[in-house]
């Protein structure tokens, strides 16, 4: 019962902090985001990715969704947010590219959206 509310805890904290990210990332079509804001991206991809973590051993343990799809919301979310992070100037992205993007800041504000989604989706077929 301990994993239901650390997995219920943590999907609240998702659906705070994801919202969040995006209206921030959203002010990056005007200037660049400072690097506070990755770090931050970064710390709540990791929530998403131990929120996956736990998921699956509450699905292994006979804990099922209402909506099967629900398993693969999870991993979407938890990869988009990790690859977004890799998008801060100086990032695992640009390495090995020839040409970075100019404007970062456009790409991970839609994919801030399509994360919010995500959450969104996520917390609605998992009841």
């Amino acid at each position: 019962m301990v994993g239901v509310f650390l997995h219920a805890s943590l999907g609240l904290f998702l659906l705070v902090a994801v919202p969040a990210l995006a209206l921030v990332g959203l002010f990056g079509f005007f200037r660049p985001l400072p690097s506070r804001f990755y770090a931050f991206l970064r710390g709540v991809a990791w929530v998403a990715i131990l929120q996956v973590l736990l998921g699956f051993l509450l699905f292994l343990q006979g804990l099922r969704p209402k909506d099967g799809l629900h398993l693969l919301y999870g991993l979407l979310l938890a990869a988009g947010l990790h690859y977004l992070g890799g998008l801060e100037p100086g990032g695992w992205f640009y390495r090995g590219l020839k040409d970075p993007p100019k404007r970062p800041e456009l790409f991970v504000a839609l994919g801030l959206l399509f994360c919010v989604g995500l959450v969104l989706r996520v917390y609605l077929t998992g009841r």
